[in-house]
């Protein structure tokens, strides 16, 4: 399965709770956190080997 997505990679303080996390992720334009990665492991304790191609588009 091959996808190509166009979004953007964010870097960012999450809080939950009491802790404060780095969260580094991606959102496409409908700002769909994830969906991205779990289309290729839908199902929990699914394990695939991938191979990620990044390309930086400036703006």
């Amino acid at each position: 399965m091959k996808k190509t997505i166009k979004g953007n990679l964010f870097n960012r303080i999450e809080k939950l709770g009491n802790k404060k996390y780095v969260h580094v992720g991606f959102e496409d334009k409908d700002k769909t956190f994830g969906n991205l990665l779990g289309s290729f492991v839908p199902e929990v304790g699914m394990k695939k080997k991938v191979k990620l191609t990044i390309e930086i588009l400036d703006n």
